[in-house]
């Protein structure tokens, strides 16, 4: 199918910061003893990226009614925080006297047939002030202009009437169902309901940007099951070709909003989780004045981080390191912090790598760097480095200066062959499991290498 894994995979780290912003809300990374339950985890990739990072988190429970999805779940995951169970929402039932602190809803809750009656279950199934996350959508709140022969409604029309009744997977689907979320939600009991969206639009965008867009919001449309009559298949095909000419015209406007909506079960006399400041970050982060600028290097695209790459951050900080930051930790660097500057390394599209470093009065220091196991060894991270090292002499530093593990001979080896050098041991500088760190740092003043 045109929309397969490898669609659902690009969606999850696309829309990563929308998850982030709504954990941040509850608190996720203050809490201790989290339990969560993802409704439909698929093969547990989402699952893991969205809940891996959080320490506090004791257990995961994802279910989903694909029993080849959750095999693969079982078979990648070697978290002893998570499980995953063939089930369907409607019939799963926790251990004996088992709740939950979070029930995750994922582009489920539009799917199931009666979700009135899902948000009741979940209620059901949460702790006294536990929260139930929902992210879901809703076509009536798209924008084609100009449309003159109103293909995006047309098309809407088609697939609403012939594709999703006739798709095992979308035979209940209400794709109207963002704007009902909040008052199923206080209809089902739940209170301290808030909602968010967050759009993407075509404004700005360059001609293959305006077709990425087009490809993930509009591309899995063009499957159309073999029942449907051929005439009303080619009239989908045709409209939604239509559709893409529209994206190629730079005075098209698009726009889409996904929907996150928090609720909480009553406390009912005991201490419930609180929502932890503003609720909902504000998704992109602007770029602060000092921060690094964009550049290249062989094919390599290094520009500042955003709140839009978390997904792609996170699920390289997942692969790296045992005591992975949280999404916060990365957030609150970058909106609040105004000695952080953070970068990520671009290759064909896809962040490969990223590069966090601080520059304060006493030196410029990189606080935390990685790459993709995929792109390891292609010079993602020397790149890296040599940008930020380029950058701090810019701003004054005579050095640049890191920590790393004392048994991490290949990451010392590499920054080695870069220049830094070992200056000081910093003992019982890590946890899990305890050791010392290397103290190493590069001379930044003699290095010609790293002339602009």
């Amino acid at each position: 199918m045109p929309w397969g894994k490898a669609q659902i995979t690009k969606q999850a780290y696309r829309t990563a910061r929308e998850d982030y912003a709504a954990f941040e809300a509850v608190n996720l990374a203050g809490r201790a003893g989290v339990r969560v339950l993802d409704v439909g985890c698929f093969d547990g990739f989402n699952t893991v990226l969205k809940f891996a990072p959080y320490a506090g988190i004791e257990r995961v429970v994802g279910i989903d009614p694909d029993a080849a999805a959750v095999a693969e779940a079982v078979a990648r995951t070697d978290d002893a925080r998570f499980a995953f169970q063939c089930c369907a929402f409607k019939d799963y039932e926790p251990a004996e006297g088992e709740r939950f602190d979070l029930v995750y809803f994922s582009h489920v809750l539009q799917h199931v047939a009666d979700p009135q009656a899902a948000l009741a279950k979940a209620y059901r199934l949460l702790a006294p002030g536990g929260f139930v996350v929902v992210k879901t959508i809703d076509d009536g709140v798209k924008v084609s202009y100009p449309d003159p022969d109103d293909v995006m409604c047309r098309l809407f029309a088609l697939y609403e009437r012939h594709v999703l009744p006739n798709t095992p997977h979308t035979a209940h689907t209400d794709r109207s169902n963002g704007r009902k979320c909040y008052t199923l939600m206080r209809r089902a009991g739940f209170e301290n309901v808030r909602v968010r969206t967050f759009a993407v639009d075509t404004a700005g965008k360059t001609p293959d940007e305006r077709h990425a867009l087009f490809e993930r919001c509009v591309y899995f449309r063009r499957v159309v099951p073999p029942c449907v009559s051929e005439v009303v298949a080619d009239e989908i095909h045709a409209l939604v070709d239509a559709w893409e000419a529209l994206f190629a015209q730079e005075d098209y406007y698009f726009s889409s909003q996904s929907f996150v909506v928090i609720g909480q079960k009553p406390a009912l006399g005991e201490e419930p989780w609180m929502y932890a400041g503003p609720v909902f970050g504000e998704g992109v982060a602007a770029v602060p004045a000092a921060c690094d600028a964009t550049g290249s290097d062989g094919g390599v695209v290094v520009r500042p981080l955003t709140e839009d790459d978390l997904g792609a951050v996170m699920g390289i900080e997942v692969a790296s390191f045992r005591d992975a930051w949280t999404p916060l930790a990365f957030g609150l660097d970058v909106r609040h912090n105004p000695c952080a500057r953070y970068s990520v390394a671009v290759v064909e599209g896809q962040v490969a790598g990223y590069l966090g470093w601080w520059s304060t009065p006493e030196g410029a220091a990189i606080v935390r760097v990685a790459v993709d196991p995929a792109r390891r060894g292609a010079g993602v991270g020397r790149i890296l480095v040599e940008q930020a090292a380029r950058r701090a002499r810019k701003e004054g530093a005579d050095v640049l200066t890191l920590e790393v593990r004392e048994s991490n001979a290949g990451a010392r080896a590499f920054y080695e062959r870069l220049g830094f050098q070992e200056v000081a041991r910093r003992a019982n500088f890590y946890d899990d499991p305890p050791e010392d760190a290397v103290l190493m740092a590069l001379p930044l003043g003699a290095d010609k290498g790293l002339e602009d």
